[in-house]
């Protein structure tokens, strides 16, 4: 009855438990306050040490973060023995994550050439064998999990190092941000987010806001102001998206079904889409903005507070101030 382990155990069950029905990511994102604070005061000296500068952030900011989400998945030691079915599909979207991810960052590794700043070659193999480690290390104990995640590694970084075409800096890593956050809604337990079925309000509202800035990321840097639409066509088709968006949100805050938060965010892109091509012109600042919100958003969702102090000193680097009705005048 008083033995250790019986204690240790019931204690981390209940931390779990704890975890799982309440917004944890929320108490650790206000524990994190003070070093988000320091960021907002040294953060962008800090970065210009390293040699980077708020020309080429944008630049490198997809490499840092999709290395700091890579970081996180392999130190985090999910394990794939307490996958709730076992035909979940939770496996091979997490080895998705990690073939794109690692495909991306040695893409974008060669294009800067940081590995020939490395002339040891055992270091060089050393940093290798290190990724392989913990990618394996954080699928056990199931063999199949080693074998699935360290396989994805592997054929990733051969595509990224053969591939000879530049990925983009913006739409990789938002397309796996968008992943990673339908992955939270399918198996949030997995990840100690929250209980399928018994997401609070905070849970819903952060899946809406990180999928919200995706989308809006991604219409903002790929759609150009045209002003091509004639004006009754684009209003009955606001209309139609404003409808559909509006009774997407309402089922999926009933429901929490991916489908359902898939469409939403389709509906909004669209919408946001009909609006820039709509428009004569176009402010570039939003989509710095929404690229920020972006990070700052995911970082605390999934907490990781290194991905959101990229967002914080990114968003510092933009001139403009953030304003809610330019967002809200997409929609």
């Amino acid at each position: 009855m008083f033995n250790d382990m019986t204690i240790v155990t019931t204690a981390v069950s209940s931390f779990n438990n704890a975890a799982l029905y309440s917004p944890y990511f929320i108490v650790a994102g206000l524990f994190s306050l003070p070093l988000f604070f320091m960021v907002f005061l040294y953060g962008q000296n800090f970065i210009s040490k390293f040699g980077i500068t708020n020309r080429d952030f944008e630049d490198k900011i997809g490499l840092l973060s999709v290395a700091s989400l890579v970081i996180w998945l392999f130190l985090f030691g999910g394990n794939y023995a307490v996958i709730r079915d076992s035909i979940s599909l939770l496996p091979l979207s997490i080895a998705t994550i990690l073939f794109v991810s690692c495909a991306y960052i040695i893409n974008r590794v060669k294009k800067h050439k940081y590995l020939e700043k490395i002339h040891n070659k055992k270091l060089r193999w050393f940093l290798f064998l290190l990724v392989l480690i913990l990618a394996g290390f954080s699928a056990k104990p199931t063999l199949w999990g080693v074998l699935l995640q360290l396989s994805a590694v592997v054929c990733g970084i051969i595509v990224g190092d053969r591939f000879h075409k530049d990925f983009s800096g913006v739409f990789i890593p938002i397309l796996v941000f968008l992943f990673m956050t339908v992955l939270l809604l399918m198996q949030p337990e997995y990840f100690r987010f929250g209980q399928l079925g018994n997401l609070t309000f905070i849970h819903v509202l952060a899946l809406l806001l990180c999928g919200f800035f995706c989308v809006t990321t991604l219409a903002t840097r790929y759609v150009k102001a045209k002003s091509k639409i004639y004006n009754s066509a684009y209003i009955k088709l606001k209309w139609l998206f404003r409808i559909m968006s509006l009774l997407a949100l309402i089922l999926f805050v009933l429901t929490e079904s991916v489908p359902v938060f898939v469409g939403l965010m389709l509906c909004c892109m669209m919408n946001e889409m009909l609006t820039i091509y709509h428009s004569k012109n176009f402010p570039e600042h939003v989509f710095k903005q929404s690229l920020a919100c972006v990070l700052i958003c995911f970082g605390i969702m999934i907490i990781c507070p290194l991905i959101t102090m990229l967002g914080i000193v990114y968003l510092l680097s933009v001139p403009n101030k953030i304003k809610i009705k330019d967002f809200t005048g997409l929609l």
